[in-house]
């Protein structure tokens, strides 16, 4: 998934980046989407939404939720409205999915 840019940069919209699962092997399953931070809501949104119809069960964990967030996650560990700075932010955000496999 890509959305963040930069600090406070984002995309349009989150680009779902490759390989995606395949609908089919999803069938039945119950899924947890985790992420880092619910701030906008909208990688979750994607793919929740993506999830829905496909798959018995979906929920959403993340560490931070912010009160903007379009998602109200099942699991959170803290909500803010501050801006998180995670160990991993200093890295570039990962824009090439072989990259990020790869190293």
């Amino acid at each position: 998934m890509l959305y963040y840019t930069g600090v406070g940069q984002r995309l349009c919209a989150p680009v779902i980046l490759e390989p995606t699962p395949d609908p089919g092997e999803l069938s039945g399953a119950r899924v947890l989407i985790a992420d880092d931070v619910a701030d906008t809501g909208a990688t979750l949104e994607v793919v929740r939404d993506f999830c829905v119809g496909r798959v018995a069960e979906v929920r959403c964990a993340v560490l931070y939720e912010k009160p903007q967030s379009t998602v109200a996650c099942e699991y959170v560990w803290r909500r803010t409205d501050r801006w998180i700075t995670f160990p991993w932010s200093s890295l570039p955000p990962v824009t090439d999915p072989e990259a990020a496999v790869t190293g």
